[in-house]
């Protein structure tokens, strides 16, 4: 017998969940290395830590997204609702978890030779640079919240309202890790004419990554107002 038929069904790891984060990691280091050490010609000493932790932020944006898009547009898995929640908790928590690295990762760079546009001639960290640090450490936070409200034991401690509305908190995380984004690299999104072979930057793909769940969310949100409205008593009434 297989043993992965043994597996208990919530396990987080699992060779489905596997095949998701391989997918994903796998498709956001090959574009970290198409875009800049093939495309831009950055050296390869620079791999390990600068070029990787884009690969893993970019990862870490996409997978969140995912989180809220698996079972609302992504429609896989709706034969097994079980399987389809697995696969919800681990792109969110592995999505946390990237975050983290991310951040991490970032501050060890985080140096005028790596990032002068984010620095002043007195070596301190410019407006640009000051607000798209500040607004990744909330966006971080706010992505923490439905991480930790994931644990079994939460929603009986928070209740129902208050879990749901905790696993919201991703929704505003998106937000951020758009104004993020933003704030650090719209200057080069404004000159497409300077990217490598016409490959955006993995900062404009992280925008896009993180907006589709939002405007998924508003679209969504906007039917379900038209169903009520055109539901209500006496609407089309003479």
């Amino acid at each position: 017998m297989d043993d992965t038929t043994k597996l208990p069904q919530d396990r987080l790891w699992q060779p489905t969940t596997a095949k998701w984060l391989l997918a994903v990691f796998g498709a956001t280091l090959a574009y970290a290395i198409l875009r800049y050490h093939i495309a831009s010609g950055v050296s390869w000493s620079h791999f390990p830590l600068f070029i990787m932790n884009k690969a893993v932020s970019l990862a870490a944006t996409v997978l969140v997204a995912c989180s809220y898009l698996v079972g609302r547009v992504l429609r896989w898995h709706d034969d097994d609702p079980r399987k389809k929640l697995v696969v919800v908790k681990f792109c969110g928590l592995v999505g946390f978890s990237f975050a983290a690295l991310h951040a991490v990762a970032s501050l060890c760079v985080l140096t005028p030779a790596y990032f002068a546009k984010y620095f002043s001639a007195d070596g301190r960290l410019n407006l640009e640079g000051e607000l798209g640090l500040i607004v990744g450490i909330v966006a971080l936070w706010a992505l923490s919240l439905p991480a930790i409200t994931t644990l079994p034991m939460m929603p009986k401690a928070l209740g129902s309202m208050r879990w749901k509305r905790s696993q919201r908190m991703g929704y505003v995380c998106l937000s951020l890790v758009v104004v993020h984004v933003v704030v650090l690299g719209l200057r080069g999104w404004l000159s497409p004419r300077s990217w490598p072979w016409m490959l955006p930057p993995i900062s404009l793909v992280a925008a896009v990554a993180a907006a589709v769940p939002l405007l998924v969310r508003r679209a969504r949100e906007r039917s379900r107002r038209n169903v009520v409205a055109e539901e209500a008593p006496g609407r089309g009434d003479v």
